[in-house]
């Protein structure tokens, strides 16, 4: 839905597609720094002869790099909470102190990351 407040988006248009197409169209979006949706509403609108949008945000090049590091982050975060888990179970003060530490510094790198 639009954010401008003098343009109230309310339609919906949704299609159906083979797995295989959905996951053309993914790749195709990602390609060009877009989600699906917003690639699928700029080729509609081009097709139909209209004027691209104008209040769409603008893309981000860096997304998906973002999205794999965040990923990445949030895989060695779960390890090291799972390391936690095992040293505070076996009474290891010392490494459940450690992997907290571990924790909390990916949890800073990533508000860093994505600016929060």
């Amino acid at each position: 839905m639009s954010r401008s407040k003098s343009r109230k988006a309310t339609s919906v248009l949704s299609f159906r597609l083979m797995p295989s197409e959905h996951e053309t169209i993914r790749l195709a979006a990602s390609a060009r720094g877009l989600g699906p949706t917003t690639f699928a509403r700029r080729a509609t609108f081009a097709a139909a002869g209209l004027p691209a949008p104008r209040n769409e945000r603008a893309p981000n090049p860096n997304a998906a790099d973002l999205a794999k590091v965040l990923g990445q982050l949030g895989r060695i975060a779960s390890s090291a909470n799972q390391l936690a888990r095992v040293a505070n179970a076996t009474r290891a003060a010392a490494s459940v102190t450690a992997s907290l530490a571990i924790v909390d510094e990916l949890t800073r790198v990533r508000e860093e990351l994505v600016g929060r």
